[in-house]
């Protein structure tokens, strides 16, 4: 629609300018009364103040009317259809986008799309988790929109845009704005509107940790301090920095590291590691056991399973896919 909109500006222009030339070689007019002539002539007005006296110039009139109105009336009828396009096209847009955000449960909300953000937006569409994007850029906004990002533009720490996204329903949500200030606010209301909601804050300053905390974050992360502990290790241990990130970023690799919940009336709850299966006929890994505040690494062979145990397992898709319906058996009844 821009594209046509350039092109019938640029016909009319030349067109104009043709005519204006035309009239002031042929007929001796003024550049304004040529201007003028030309486009009383395209826009079919017509006062007939001013008229052509040569053969020539009439003949000139004559192309106008007939090419020249046709340019205008192209350059009308494509303005028109840029605004109506573009406001139905909005509103369109924006109530389909609402109703896939409406149908959206256990979700994710992300707050903020710039380079914290868009990372966090690109594990999730590898991870094919259901997610929906605040952003006050607008031009962001848009580019996101094109992606198949379900996106919106406006204050994340409005109470009414956070119920629009479904904020009742969300599992999760992450605010990777750039100021502190702002995602200690954003925390504060997300929990207001949702005390259960799992909240993941950024945090520039150190100092700030502690007010993200009290404002009800549940994970508090510096880009800069894990980015610095990274390069570290990235040249202390570079080959094990390098397994550990492909098996937790590469989605074309056949493992990866879950957390997987025991309920309490699953069959392996009271059972040994080295009885329950799960090394030996499924094939995952142990890596730990989280249990309450407690977290035991590396558990050894006879440490028992207990219900409410939060698994931190290694292992192929498909040994997971085993492992998590033998953890939740019976789950809900």
């Amino acid at each position: 629609m821009r594209k046509r909109l350039t092109l019938a500006f640029i016909y009319m222009i030349s067109v104009t300018l043709f005519g204006a030339l035309g009239y002031m070689y042929l007929e001796k007019m003024t550049f304004f009364q040529a201007i003028y002539f030309t486009i009383s002539t395209i826009t079919t007005v017509g006062y007939g103040d001013v008229i052509p006296h040569t053969f020539l110039g009439k003949l000139l009139t004559i192309f106008i009317m007939v090419v020249g109105v046709g340019i205008a009336l192209y350059f009308a009828s494509t303005i028109v259809a840029t605004v109506i396009e573009g406001d139905l096209g909005e509103l369109f847009g924006r109530r389909n986008m609402q109703r896939k955000i409406d149908k959206l449960k256990d979700h994710i909300i992300i707050c903020g799309a710039g380079r914290v953000g868009h990372q966090v937006i690109e594990r999730m569409r590898n991870e094919n988790v259901p997610f929906v994007v605040v952003e006050k850029d607008e031009k962001i906004v848009q580019q996101l929109r094109e992606e198949g990002v379900l996106a919106v533009d406006g204050d994340a720490t409005s109470d009414a845009l956070l119920l629009d996204l479904g904020i009742d329903q969300a599992r999760g949500l992450i605010t990777a704005l750039p100021d502190d200030a702002q995602n200690v606010f954003v925390t504060l209301t997300s929990k207001g509107l949702n005390p259960s909601l799992l909240v993941v804050a950024r945090m520039d300053r150190v100092e700030s940790e502690s007010k993200l905390r009290r404002a009800g974050a549940d994970k508090v992360i510096s880009p800069a301090i894990l980015g610095g502990r990274r390069m570290a290790i990235s040249i202390l241990k570079p080959s094990t920095c390098e397994y550990v990130d492909n098996l937790i970023h590469d989605k074309h690799l056949e493992m990866e590291i879950v957390e997987v919940l025991v309920n309490a009336k699953s069959e392996l709850v009271g059972k040994a590691l080295n009885n329950c299966g799960i090394r030996e006929t499924i094939g995952a890994i142990i890596l730990a056991i989280m249990r309450g505040d407690q977290v035991i690494n590396n558990p050894a062979a006879d440490e028992t399973i207990a219900a409410g145990d939060l698994l931190i397992v290694l292992g192929t898709p498909l040994q997971v896919a085993k492992l998590e319906p033998l953890a939740l058996a019976n789950a809900g009844k």
